[in-house]
Order: structure tokens, then sequence, then C-alpha cells
């Protein structure tokens, strides 16, 4: 089902998306006019964006497969706020991939001081490279330089001021599942 959302009074382009679809469903008006029980006519001032009755530009919809429905906000408002919310989803995948290691590390093991040793050499290439900034160094050292259960702590910890960008640069990339 395709969804159609207009701002409101945006008729041109519930007329140019009703058009695009009956396009490209290689309808021609008098075949979508029938089938909606309008007349062609109707169609034409309907694909012009000018004034119609809204019940037949939903029967016109409705052949097409589409839905019409009403927002309250522009387009470009609409693209930020998912953007915003992929970004959320992003942050949130980060945080339970970074739980996951916190829980390795806490139980200790080889697999604990394994993961510590290589994050330790991703810092170090970090500073050597000069790849990242010296404050995510300087944080990640102070996290690290513990044995694996208070780096546990210390992960779970983040979920301050810094714990997305210190996600976001993380020296576990390697080691996230």
């Amino acid at each position: 089902m395709y969804r159609i959302l207009v701002m409101p009074s945006s008729y041109q382009h519930i007329g140019l998306a009703l058009r695009s679809l009956r396009v490209a469903k290689a309808m021609s008006q008098q075949a979508l006019a029938g089938a909606a029980g309008i007349s062609r006519t109707t169609l034409i001032q309907i694909e012009k964006g000018n004034d119609a009755q809204l019940s037949s530009v939903e029967m016109a919809a409705h052949v097409l497969g589409a839905e019409l429905g009403i927002v309250s906000e522009s387009p470009a408002m609409a693209r930020r706020r998912q953007a915003r919310t992929q970004h959320q989803a992003q942050l949130a995948a980060s945080r339970e991939k970074h739980l996951k290691i916190a829980v390795k590390l806490a139980l200790g093991g080889a697999l604990a001081i394994s993961l510590k040793e290589n994050a330790l050499r991703m810092v170090d290439l970090w500073q050597e490279k000069a790849l990242c900034s010296p404050i995510y160094i300087d944080r990640w050292r102070q996290i690290l330089n513990a044995e694996p259960p208070q780096i546990a702590q210390g992960i779970l910890a983040m979920d301050e001021e810094w714990g997305p960008a210190l996600r976001q640069n993380t020296p576990f990339a390697t080691a996230m599942p």
C-alpha cells in the first residue's frame, strides 16, 4: 500500500502523486476514472492540482493502491524527524553492543583479557597515528586502565554526557557482534 502524506491545501502535490502512481501502473486516465467511478474530467482536474471533492480523490487513490493522510509538518521537518529517529536507533544499537562487551568483561577470563588488550592496542594506534581526539584517547585510557570487571563498570557508567561520543569512537569496534 502506498501512502501519500500531504500538508493541508496541497492539492497540486496530491495530483502529482496520483498521476505518478497512475503512470507507473501504466493506467490510462480513462481506465482509472472508470475504476474509481469518477469522470475523466474530474480526474484531470485532480491531477492538475485543482480543487476536487475529497471522496473523488480518495476513490482514485484507492484504485491505485494508495492511501491519503494529512500531516501538519513540512516534508523537510518529516525528514529531520526521521533522521533523528534513525540516529536514536543507532545510538541504542551502539549502547546494546557495548553492554554485551561489558558482560564479557565482567565475566573475566581469557576473553576479557583479550578484549582489554585489543582495546588498549587500538587506543595506542589512535594516539600514534593521531586518528582520534586526545580527549577520547584520555577518556578511554582512564576506563581501560583497570581490571576487566572495572572496565565493564566503566562502560556501564557511560550513559552520562560522554557516553554516546565514547561509544561512537570505540576501541572495541573490532569486537562488536
